[in-house]
């Protein structure tokens, strides 16, 4: 492979469900040779033929770049979307608005990929290149002019360019404005300055920003979105003794769960259960035993049952989200306990799942045979949260690490060249989605400090961190966290589920994890 060999990077999916391809020079993600400048050429606004066309001849001059430019391109036209049609900025809707998900994808794909320039292509027979400065008031509604403002969702304005001509004059027009460009020194956009801000921050300072914003609620019924964080504040106070001790603060807030009648309400279900992860790290933090018992009550409310039945509470159909609950309410119990029957639980729903397929991915479930992004996310914490606390000598780890392996290698497979999993894993150009991203990235990153998993997989979870870093704000907001999602009938339902944006508990406790835990490799094995 050469220094800049262009690679498939698709931008999203269409409002017939066909992906929007997109592509990507090979260094426009590197960190080992990061561009110099960043340009984005997108076609095909208008959505006729011959902005196709243009678009097409336009794309020729990509060999001719300077070698320290990096770029990403996609041709709308492509997708039979009617992107002309859209308004700019796009508010809300994200991604389930089927009237229009294109304008959704495309502002997504632009501004979180943050490149210094935007360049449109489009046909006109009266050569003319306008910059994004000497818009009017009739711009207001079009990408290029509210994203050259860094209106709406945005982590900062981008400059933009529209080049129109024809397919004999634009390859000239735009190597003549690349070199304008390139041969004035050109400053970032303001979105590529926040962004690597944001990438610029460790996985500590990530944790501190994540640890004053998430981790103070338990909502009645409990659950383990708003559970996790409340467990990663008791474990960034663990590694990071200048911060605030929150166990006192924590133990009035759990305390409700302590009294039969509070527990009778919260256990009903494994997403319950699992908010109680917290409990033997309060233990250890407070020295009181009530909260071992606690998690003890958790642990026992699983049934024990014969090997290839589902316990309940679990799921009958084996669901990816339970593999997660019962591996980490039952795998702390046997660390409090040493009572091997918690161990043979939570390892037999693992190994009788039978949810895993060819190629390493994992079915949502045995009835919805989806591969779902956070599915999956779940899968690869459970069996990280498995290996945590089986023994070195059990019969049975063996087998979980091979199972675990091979799922990673197929989800290393499908991760994007700037680090992200997406809301589909088999379907290119679903949105990118955080908390899939941070689960599966917490598994790598435990795996490796642990030693289960091989230095191969370290370049996938350092850029996987620097995806969910840049997707993160300075207040804690976050980026396209699939709502809650139970077992889907068809693959559209997964398609079209909402994304957040800005404060999510489920994706803040995935993120703090995930931070948390990569603070930890890097302690242990910092980079070279």
């Amino acid at each position: 492979m050469d220094e800049r060999s262009v690679i498939s990077f698709p931008l999203g999916v269409s409002a017939s469900e066909n992906t929007i391809e997109g592509i990507s020079s090979s260094n426009y993600h590197s960190d080992d040779a990061p561009p110099r400048y960043k340009i984005a050429f997108i076609g095909g606004l208008s959505g006729t033929q011959e902005c196709h066309d243009v678009y097409i001849k336009g794309m020729a001059v990509l060999p001719e770049l300077p070698i320290d430019i990096g770029f990403i391109a996609s041709d709308l036209t492509s997708s039979h979307s009617p992107v002309k049609d859209q308004v700019f900025p796009p508010e809300g809707g994200f991604f389930f608005d089927r009237d229009s998900v294109e304008s959704r994808y495309v502002w997504r794909w632009l501004t979180m990929e943050s490149p210094d320039l935007v360049i449109e292509l489009r046909h006109g027979e009266s050569t003319s290149i306008i910059q994004s400065e000497s818009y009017t008031e009739r711009e207001k509604g079009s990408l290029l002019g509210e994203i050259s403002a860094g209106f709406g969702h945005t982590p900062g304005s981008i400059p933009s360019v529209r080049i129109t001509g024809t397919t004999e004059t634009v390859k000239d027009q735009l190597l003549q404005t690349i070199e304008n460009v390139a041969g004035n020194y050109p400053s970032h956009s303001s979105a590529w300055i926040e962004l690597e801000q944001r990438s610029s921050r460790s996985p500590l300072e990530t944790a501190k920003i994540l640890g004053n914003i998430y981790g103070y609620k338990l909502d009645e019924p409990i659950n383990y979105v708003q559970g996790v964080a409340i467990s990663g504040r008791l474990r960034l106070h663990n590694i990071s003794k200048s911060t605030p001790n929150p166990s006192d603060q924590i133990s009035d807030l759990v305390n409700f769960l302590t009294t039969d009648e509070g527990f009778e309400r919260n256990n009903k279900s494994g997403p319950n259960l699992a908010a109680i992860c917290w409990a033997p790290e309060l233990a250890e933090a407070t020295g009181e035993n009530t909260w071992n018992e606690l998690l003890l009550n958790a642990a026992n409310t699983y049934e024990t049952v014969e090997r290839g039945i589902s316990p309940s509470p679990c799921h009958p159909d084996f669901g990816c989200e339970d593999m997660f609950f019962i591996s980490a309410v039952c795998g702390r119990a046997f660390k409090v306990t040493n009572d091997s029957r918690f161990i043979r639980k939570y390892v037999d729903f693992l190994l009788e799942s039978d949810v895993q397929q060819d190629d390493g991915l994992m079915w949502h479930c045995r009835s919805a045979p989806f591969f779902w992004g956070r599915g999956n996310g779940f899968a690869a914490l459970a069996y990280s949260e498995a290996l945590t606390y089986i023994p070195d000598n059990h019969p049975d780890r063996s087998t979980l690490i091979k199972t675990h392996t091979r799922h990673l290698e197929g989800l290393r497979g499908r991760q994007l060249p700037n680090g992200m999993w997406t809301q589909l894993l088999d379907f290119p150009g679903t949105y990118q989605e955080l908390s899939a991203t941070c689960m599966i990235g917490y598994a790598l990153a435990r795996g490796i400090r642990k030693g289960w998993l091989n230095d191969s997989f370290r370049d996938p979870v350092e850029k996987a961190w620097h995806a969910t870093n840049r997707r993160i704000s300075n207040n804690g907001d976050l980026v396209d966290v699939c709502t809650g999602t139970g077992f889907q009938a068809n693959r559209s339902d997964y398609l079209y589920r909402a994304a957040e944006y800005g404060y999510d508990d489920r994706g803040g406790s995935m993120a703090i994890w995930f931070a948390i835990e990569m603070e930890k490799l890097h302690r242990a094995r910092p980079l070279n």
